[in-house]
């Protein structure tokens, strides 16, 4: 082997070792003393609260989110109904899980309507009928 050769030979070896052992320059990370937040686009809804029911002349409140599962309830036009802020999407629609007289069910949310809030509803103390 000629002196090139071996010469040719020892650099390649020593290029492989340095590259290997993470040698070559390197940039330091970024260091940060605290997370960045993340912002949502679309703040989630909040889906629990009082609802009235808008079907006639009821609707039904179901053991599952889907069509064709268990009625345990027909729940009256104009009832009022709690959703704990469960909801599910499923055969196009959107489920709100609800209680209605200490039962828990499902119903559609196309035949719920956000209830007016009690403090929006009641009258003012000094108000009086005579």
């Amino acid at each position: 082997m000629g002196t090139r050769t071996r010469l040719a030979a020892v650099l390649g070896v020593l290029i492989v070792a340095f590259v290997s052992c993470g040698g070559g320059s390197k940039t330091p990370a970024a260091s940060s003393s605290a997370p960045t937040p993340t912002v949502s686009a679309k703040p989630t809804p909040i889906l629990a609260g009082d609802y009235t029911v808008t079907a006639m002349p009821c609707v039904n409140m179901r053991k599952a989110p889907e069509p064709g599962v268990n009625i345990l309830a027909c729940v009256a036009n104009g009832s009022t109904v709690h959703a704990d802020g469960q909801s599910r999407k499923n055969a196009g629609y959107t489920w709100y899980h609800v209680t209605y007289k200490k039962q828990l069910g499902w119903i559609a949310n196309q035949y719920l309507k956000r209830a007016p809030s009690p403090s929006a509803s009641s009258p003012s103390p000094s108000a009086s009928s005579s």
